[in-house]
C-alpha cells in the first residue's frame, strides 16, 4: 500500500485598519533580545519562501503558520529529512532540539496572549488513519510544544467523511474565512494529515473613517484599476530608504504589540518590487525599522481582500527540502510506529481582508484630514511589500506582495 502524509498549512486573516504608535513609543524600543534572534530566523525563511514563489500576481502567506507546521514535522523526522528541514528554517547550529521547540512554544504563547483589540489564534491538528500506530513520544511533544491535537479518522474507507472533518476543523480555526480548503476527498491511501491554522484580527489604533474612502486608481504595472481608497492623516513610524528608492510606514494595532509594515518604491515603476525584495534580509529589515521616526503622514490604503492558495511543494523543494517528498529518503521513524510514510503535498491558503472600522476614534482621524497639505504622503496605489510583525520578537506573522487588490465593496467589522 502507498502511504501518504499530506501536510496542510493555511491561515485566515482579517485586518481591521488602524493608526499610529504614540510618539513617545518608537518601534525599536519594543525589541527584546531573547526572542528577536529566533524571529530573525523565521524572517530569513520567509524571504526564502517569497523569492521562490514564482507568481507574478499577489502573493501572501504566513511564515508563522508554515514554520510551525514544518517544526512539527521536524519533531517526527530523522536523517536527511531532519537536516533539510533544520537548514531551511535557518535554525542555529549548536542549539539542542529541545531548546528550539521550547523557544518556539514561548514565542507562540507570547504572540497569542489575549489583548484588547487583537485576536491571534494558532492551532495545529494531526489527523491519523485508524489503526496506524503513532508514537506517543511524538504526540506528547507535538502537544506540549505546538498544542497539536490528534484525531482518528478513516481515510481508507470513508475518505469523504475524513476530508469533511478536516475542512470543518479548518473552518473553525479560521473563523469561517476558509470554509472549504479541500474541494475533493483525499486519497484512500492517505494515513496522516498535519494541519495548521492561524487566525488574526486586529483593530487599528486609530481607525480610518469610512466617510473619507473614495474610488481611486491603482496601477498594477499592467493595467490601472479603480479601488476604494481609505484615507487618513496620522502620526506613524516612517522612514525614507534612499538606497532602494523606497519608503516604509508602520500601522500599529491596538496594544502596540503588532504592526503592519508597508514597503514600496517611491517611483512609478512596479517592476522594482522584486529588486527591493532581493536586497532584503532580516538584519536589513531590522535596521530600517530601527531607523523609523514618528511622522505626520497622509496615508492612502486600498480597502481590499487578498487571497492566495498554492502548493508549497515546489517552493520547498527549491529550498532543498526534498527528502520528505521522496519515498526512498523520507524518514519519519520518530513519528509513525508502523509503515513507511512520506509527504505528498504542502497546501497553503491565505485570506486577508483590510477594512475600515467605524469607531469613536474615527472622529479624531476625520479632523486630522484638514492637515493634509503639510504632511508626507504614502499612497499605496501600486505594488508593495507588506508584512505584519510582532514588535517584541521580530516574528513575521504574515508576509506578502500586493500586486492587484481584490475590491471589498464595504467596510467589515
Amino acid at each position: 500500500m502507498r502511504y501518504l502524509v499530506i501536510i496542510i498549512a493555511l491561515l485566515g486573516v482579517s485586518w481591521c485598519q488602524a493608526g499610529p504608535l504614540t510618539p513617545t513609543q518608537p518601534l525599536h524600543s519594543r525589541r527584546e533580545a531573547p526572542a528577536v534572534r529566533f524571529g530573525d530566523f523565521i524572517q530569513e525563511f520567509a524571504l526564502d519562501l517569497s523569492s521562490e514563489i514564482r507568481d507574478p500576481g499577489t502573493v501572501t502567506f504566513s511564515p508563522l503558520s508554515i514554520s510551525s507546521l514544518l517544526s512539527v514535522l521536524l519533531l517526527g523526522s530523522s536523517g536527511v529529512p531532519y537536516h533539510q528541514l533544520y537548514n531551511a528554517l535557518h535554525l542555529p547550529v549548536g542549539v539542542t532540539e529541545a531548546k528550539i521547540h521550547s523557544t518556539f512554544k514561548e514565542l507562540i504563547d507570547s504572540v497569542t496572549h489575549a489583548r484588547q483589540g487583537v485576536t491571534l489564534n494558532v492551532a495545529n491538528g494531526l489527523f491519523l488513519q485508524s489503526g496506524v500506530g503513532i508514537l506517543s513520544d511524538f504526540t506528547n511533544s507535538a502537544n506540549k510544544s505546538y498544542g497539536a491535537s490528534v484525531r482518528i479518522v478513516d481515510f481508507n474507507t470513508k475518505p469523504a467523511e475524513a476530508t469533511n472533518v478536516i475542512n470543518d476543523w479548518v473552518k473553525d480555526g479560521t473563523n469561517g474565512l476558509i470554509p472549504q480548503l479541500l474541494a475533493d476527498p483525499l486519497s484512500t491511501e492517505t494515513i496522516f494529515v498535519a494541519a495548521n491554522t492561524v487566525f488574526f484580527k486586529g483593530d487599528w489604533k486609530n481607525p480610518f473613517d469610512p466617510e473619507f474612502t473614495r474610488l481611486a486608481p491603482f496601477h498594477t504595472g499592467k493595467e490601472t484599476i479603480e479601488v476604494p481608497m481609505m484615507r487618513s492623516v496620522m502620526t506613524v513610524p516612517y522612514v525614507d530608504i534612499p538606497d532602494l528608492d523606497a519608503h516604509m510606514i508602520a500601522l500599529p494595532y491596538e496594544g502596540d504589540q503588532f504592526a503592519m509594515f508597508i514597503l514600496m518604491s517611491q517611483g512609478p515603476a512596479s517592476d522594482k518590487l522584486e529588486d527591493i525584495e532581493f536586497m532584503l534580509d532580516a538584519s536589513i529589515i531590522n535596521g530600517y525599522i530601527n531607523s523609523m521616526t514618528n511622522s505626520v503622514v497622509n496615508v492612502w490604503l486600498p480597502r481590499m481582500r487578498l487571497s492566495y492558495k498554492t502548493s508549497l511543494k515546489p517552493t520547498l523543494q527549491a529550498l532543498l527540502v526534498k527528502a520528505i517528498f521522496d519515498p526512498r529518503q523520507a524518514d519519519f521513524a520518530r513519528m509513525i510506529a508502523n509503515g513507511h510514510v512520506w509527504v505528498d503535498d504542502v497546501i497553503h491558503e491565505t485570506i486577508v481582508e483590510i477594512t475600515e472600522i467605524g469607531t469613536k476614534a474615527a472622529a479624531a482621524t476625520g479632523t486630522s484630514l484638514n492637515r493634509m497639505g503639510s504632511s508626507r504622503s504614502f499612497v499605496v496605489d501600486r505594488p508593495a511589500i507588506f508584512f505584519i510583525r510582532d514588535l517584541k520578537s521580530g516574528l513575521p506573522l504574515f508576509w506578502g506582495r500586493l500586486v492587484r487588490p481584490e475590491v471589498l465593496s464595504q467596510a467589515a467589522g
